[in-house]
């Protein structure tokens, strides 16, 4: 898609705040200008473009294809020359106000941000953060859209258009009750599929690849395990495995904090499972944001930090 040489930045920023707003009136009070002159620029838009771009539905007034297509494009156009203008101008952690979007599993989160906090309030405390979890099938498209500005997870396929850097190492481990009638200190692929399990992923969190891989490591095996619960937050199957004969598969580090505070056994999956290795991941335009390098950095600095300060076990293996 070409853009006619005759259009001006200043009728693209038009542009996408009619598409954002879905109304003349609203667009141009979000850029501080009258409603005459918003709809002269449509008028104009219209002209250059030969679409409609909007058009009158009952429900309001709606983009027309091309002009959503058009306003992604010019969207992503200024958020390039926002991040070209702030790469250009100095960084002071100290004074930054940037808000940062991460999206993650609550596993990771409560790996991480307890400590970006930590380092967030000493160096940068006027910069804020939103967590929030989402089907990593989806993690393009958050950064792409501009839903996020960083993803941390296992992801097998990694979108053309994103960066990424390696976080932090995880294995797989199968917990059970330290009282469980029938597994003491062992566990075989029978007992793995006769047993019922609690398994991640349950809405929100529809999707992990973490139990997918347990999913297709089974099925090339031509098994299958029972599901007796599905939850969508990993911090509560410790809690039900230590409490019933359910078994569970979780991240390493879980599993070790977890038995440190409930009656639970850590078991090796008896079988070969990939390690689910952590990643960071972010979209190319943010690539040299001067802030955006701050927090990848803070990122695997905590990194480094957990590794030295995780359980023996884990250092050992």
């Amino acid at each position: 898609m070409s853009v006619p040489r005759h259009v001006n930045l200043q009728l693209l920023c038009y542009l996408d705040a009619l598409v954002a707003e879905r109304h003349v009136t609203r667009a141009a009070d979000k850029l501080g200008i009258g409603q005459p002159a918003m709809s002269a620029a449509l008028a104009r838009l219209r002209e250059i473009f030969k679409d409609p771009l909007l058009v009158k539905t009952r429900t309001g007034m709606e983009p027309t294809p091309y002009a959503v297509e058009l306003a992604g494009r010019v969207h992503e156009a200024i958020d390039l020359m926002d991040v070209a203008a702030r790469a250009n101008r100095s960084f002071d952690p100290s004074t930054a106000t940037e808000h940062f979007r991460i999206v993650s599993s609550d596993g990771v989160a409560m790996l991480f941000l307890p400590g970006l906090m930590v380092k967030a309030r000493a160096i940068a405390p006027n910069m804020r953060f939103t967590y929030s979890t989402g089907d990593m099938r989806r993690a393009g498209e958050y950064l792409r859209d501009g839903e996020a500005e960083l993803v941390i997870a296992n992801l097998r396929e990694v979108p053309q258009e994103l960066h990424q850097s390696p976080l932090y190492p995880q294995r797989m481990r199968c917990i059970a009750s330290a009282s469980h009638p029938a597994i003491r200190g062992s566990l075989s692929v029978e007992q793995f599929v006769a047993f019922p399990h609690v398994v991640f992923g349950a809405p929100p969190v529809t999707f992990t690849s973490m139990e997918a891989m347990v999913e297709a490591a089974l099925a090339r095996a031509g098994l299958s395990r029972k599901v007796a619960l599905r939850v969508p937050s990993i911090t509560l199957s410790p809690p039900i495995v230590a409490a019933t004969d359910l078994l569970a598969v979780v991240p390493e580090r879980v599993a070790l904090e977890s038995a440190a505070a409930l009656s639970l056994q850590v078991l090796p999956v008896p079988f070969e499972l990939e390690p689910v290795d952590l990643s960071m991941f972010w979209h190319a335009r943010w690539h040299r944001d001067p802030a955006h390098v701050w927090l990848r950095n803070a990122m695997r600095a905590l990194s480094a930090e957990l590794q030295v300060g995780a359980p023996a076990a884990l250092r050992r293996a």
